[in-house]
């Protein structure tokens, strides 16, 4: 199956694809076509010979947002990246005069796969979605930066070791069996009761003391990016520089932060 470019506007996004996006992930996707446009080149769309998205529905979602902006919105988004900041001044004027070029006439490199049956198309769609594998979170922090993980759409984030059964021992190998004192792999029936499905007496259910009352509250505050100007305004700081402040940080003259 040879490559071939063709007008954006030819090509169609497939309603039918389960796979959705949400806003900020479509805003990252975005911004990393806008800084590595060669990313659209080595991983080419597949569409059918309607020129129905078969792979990379995403791409083109995104590809359609950035048609529709002005140069001047494109320059901005990509002027606050970090790796246009890590450009020299030829690396910076190539960059946008490329995007400036491709507004006059959006494009899109395209490979159909016209041998695939009805039934091949829906599993491609799938298969083409669908992750087997998972991050090395260990690599990841040696090896790459936390801050462009997650502009690169990464969720950056340290998976909590597997529940360990009732008694002790390794969930995915042998579990303690406190009756005969064998050890057998655990099967999940050693569990705790709440955690088998069986009904439970309240009366027979320990007392939690104290109550739910903590030190200190917390709420949490979703922006896009290109609002961080305005949240800090909002809030009163110069720039959001970190993910937590303490209340008496906002505070105007109070130096004191509390732990």
């Amino acid at each position: 199956m040879k490559t071939e470019i063709v007008k954006l506007s030819q090509v169609k996004v497939n309603s039918a694809n389960p796979r959705t996006i949400r806003e900020a992930k479509l805003n990252l996707l975005v911004e990393r076509m806008l800084v590595f446009p060669k990313m659209i080149s080595l991983r080419p769309i597949v569409v059918d010979m309607l020129m129905v998205v078969l792979g990379g529905n995403m791409r083109v979602t995104a590809l359609n947002r950035i048609a529709a902006m002005t140069f001047e919105a494109i320059a901005e988004i990509i002027g606050r990246t970090k790796n246009y900041q890590k450009l020299n001044k030829a690396g910076k004027e190539r960059l946008l005069a490329y995007w400036q070029a491709w507004l006059e006439n959006p494009t899109v490199e395209i490979v159909k796969a016209s041998e695939l049956s009805e039934a091949e198309k829906k599993e491609f769609i799938i298969a083409d979605n669908a992750s087997f594998g998972e991050w090395d979170y260990d690599k990841l922090a040696n090896e790459w930066d936390s801050k462009d993980l997650v502009s690169w759409g990464v969720d950056v984030w340290q998976p909590e070791p597997p529940m360990r059964p009732a008694g002790g021992g390794d969930p995915n190998t042998l579990a303690k069996h406190e009756e005969d004192g064998e050890q057998k792999p655990f099967d999940g029936t050693n569990l705790p009761p709440e955690l088998q499905g069986q009904d439970l007496d309240p009366n027979n259910l320990p007392k939690i003391e104290g109550d739910n009352e903590t030190v200190m509250e917390r709420i949490i505050i979703v922006y896009p990016k290109d609002r961080a100007e305005e949240l800090a305004k909002l809030v009163g700081l110069s720039a959001i520089e970190k993910v937590v402040y303490n209340i008496n940080e906002l505070i105007p003259g109070n130096d004191q932060v509390e732990e």
